[in-house]
């Protein structure tokens, strides 16, 4: 919702307020306005009848009088500090032969030595019948002020909030790698000329920032590159020397350490240039074709393994992604489904089976299941339960088996690709299978295509 939007509800709903109170007040001082003057005509009245008992005269004939009565009354009667008094409510007017609302007003007068009533009235308009000249009268006042504050809020719009809404979109097209300095546009508004500043300031910070890290990253990947090469060359030429069986072992448990820190390496530089936005998916990709490449390169595994493929694959499918991370994300979710896959019948039956076991496969009889549709692509492999919740396995160094020599990144980097792409991700673990979907725009819900799968027949033994 807008800004301006919002300003309208809230003058909308305060003027609203505002007016059933107004209405309320308006038709109260009407009322009292009205019983005021009767009361004051009426209390004329009434000394103009009492002039004429006084003087003897016939007051009864004049048409004014029709509502009068005088009543002769005893001093103990008489009020003590009140002179005139006057009551309002229902009475019958026998002119219109129905209940109206009456004011009636009394006053006392002592004529030579004899105290005397004197009650007139008249029919004043009531509540029923002013309500309707209050309301539709504050109907045109709200329509009015209505149409002002719309006109007012596009006004505002337009004018006041202009240098807001230009700062808004200089900070959008804002990139960490452009070189240039942003210029904010310049405005008469304290406020915005605050925030102006302060964006000034953190987006020199930011880029600041993003540069450090990226000499950084840069500058750590290139130095790691020499010392990690002499390193597996000097255990080279002590394989290739006379040693024991002993010092082999340890030779090799120290290239497998040397090759998992570099993998590390890689993977970790990698997230950093995902999470810098340095791959940008200026165009598309055919993402069908590059499943069909990146199955045919992992052939030979699947059949070293003795896996079952089953795919299906719609054609021609193009998504929005670079193709270096298309081919990283495809690599990633088809090397995991083969690197961990296990087939039902090698299951272990309790935990200590479970950490007997090293690694993942080697059994044959595995299976996977690759599904590509235009809403998304679904990779399916039997494998053990993991031991951790699903959901935790997209984050770094976070593994399923403590068994598996999986250094715990791949799927932190396929959760950071689609998130830099815009699509949607979901694993679940379901019967033996280890169920991963991806969607290809944020209307389809990755979870919503797990739902619809139909998940391929295997039994344990």
């Amino acid at each position: 919702m807008k800004l301006t939007t919002k300003f309208t509800l809230w003058y909308f709903g305060i003027m609203l307020f505002v007016l059933l109170i107004g209405g309320y007040i308006v038709y109260y001082e009407i009322q009292n306005k009205l019983s005021r003057v009767e009361v004051v005509r009426h209390q004329r009245l009434n000394d103009l009848i009492a002039e004429q008992v006084r003087t003897g005269g016939d007051y009864s004939n004049h048409p004014t009088r029709k509502r009068a009565t005088v009543t002769p009354i005893a001093a103990d009667s008489v009020p003590k500090g009140i002179s005139t008094y006057y009551t309002r409510g229902i009475g019958w007017n026998p002119e219109f032969q129905e209940n109206e609302y009456r004011l009636l007003v009394t006053s006392f007068y002592n004529i030579k030595g004899q105290w005397y009533r004197i009650t007139t009235y008249s029919f004043i308009p009531s509540f029923y019948q002013l309500l309707p000249g209050v309301v539709d009268s504050f109907k045109w006042i709200f329509l009015l002020l209505l149409v002002l504050v719309i006109i007012s809020a596009g006004l505002i719009s337009k004018y006041i909030l202009a240098p807001f809404k230009r700062t808004l979109r200089v900070i959008q097209s804002f990139d960490l790698k452009q070189k240039t300095v942003i210029r904010l546009p310049d405005t008469q508004t304290s406020e915005f000329r605050e925030l102006n500043v302060f964006l000034q300031k953190m987006t020199e910070k930011a880029r600041e920032d993003y540069r450090t890290l990226k000499e950084f990253t840069e500058n750590t990947s290139h130095e790691l590159q020499t010392p990690t090469a002499i390193i597996r060359g000097k255990l080279d030429l002590l394989m290739e020397s006379d040693i024991r069986d002993e010092q082999a072992i340890l030779i090799a448990e120290t290239q497998n350490a040397l090759e998992r820190l570099s993998r590390i390496h890689s993977s970790l530089t990698l997230l950093t240039k995902l999470e810098n936005h340095e791959y940008e998916a200026n165009t598309t990709v055919c993402i069908s074709q590059l499943t069909r490449e990146t199955l045919n390169s992992f052939v030979e595994l699947i059949q070293l393994k003795s896996l079952t493929l089953l795919t299906t694959i719609a054609e021609k499918i193009y998504v929005p992604l670079h193709p270096s991370l298309a081919d990283l994300l495809l690599t990633n979710l088809i090397g995991n489904a083969i690197r961990h896959n296990v087939p039902p019948a090698t299951f272990a039956e309790d935990e200590s089976e479970m950490e007997a076991e090293e690694g993942f496969g080697g059994q044959g009889g595995g299976l996977i299941q690759v599904n590509l549709t235009r809403e998304g692509l679904i990779v399916v492999n039997t494998g053990r339960q993991p031991q951790v919740p699903t959901a935790e396995l997209f984050e770094r160094f976070k593994k399923g088996n403590s068994g598996s020599d999986s250094i715990g990144i791949g799927l932190a980097i396929v959760r950071q690709i689609c998130d830099l792409s815009h699509f949607t991700i979901d694993y679940q673990y379901r019967d033996g299978f280890h169920c991963l979907a991806v969607g290809f725009s944020p209307r389809v819900a990755a979870s919503k295509l797990l739902q619809n799968l139909s998940l391929p027949l295997h039994s344990r033994a």
